[in-house]
């Protein structure tokens, strides 16, 4: 199990992940040395804190599901949005999310031809 790395990703302390499941910070270091393994409903538990799967707390990579664990919050709120849209509002949001992708790359594009400007006056 790679319990100690994806804590550590999450920027979580044994303490607050301990307290969170409501067990002592010792127990969690257990589990995270490999030193005892946690129950069923210890991983679970785990997997919603963490925002993963019990597959990927085990090690078990699982190329088809997305890991949130690698998703900052404000990304994992986004997609639990996004979850509870009909197809409509679906294409809505991807042409949205399209104009903000081509929104920027003028941006930059200009910020480019700016900073042309400035170091050719010079």
């Amino acid at each position: 199990m790679n319990l100690k790395q994806i804590r550590k990703e999450q920027k979580m302390t044994q303490t607050e992940v301990a307290n969170k499941l409501n067990i002592d910070y010792t127990t969690l270091g257990r589990y995270e040395n490999g030193i005892s393994e946690p129950n069923l409903t210890t991983l679970i538990k785990l997997a919603n804190i963490y925002h993963t799967t019990i597959d990927n707390l085990l090690g078990h990579k699982v190329p088809y599901l997305l890991d949130k664990s690698i998703l900052s919050k404000e990304q994992n709120n986004l997609i639990e949005k996004i979850i509870n849209l009909d197809k409509e509002q679906c294409m809505l949001v991807d042409a949205y999310i399209e104009g903000l992708k081509v929104g920027k790359k003028r941006q930059e594009d200009t910020i480019k031809k700016l900073k042309g400007i400035t170091n050719n006056e010079n």
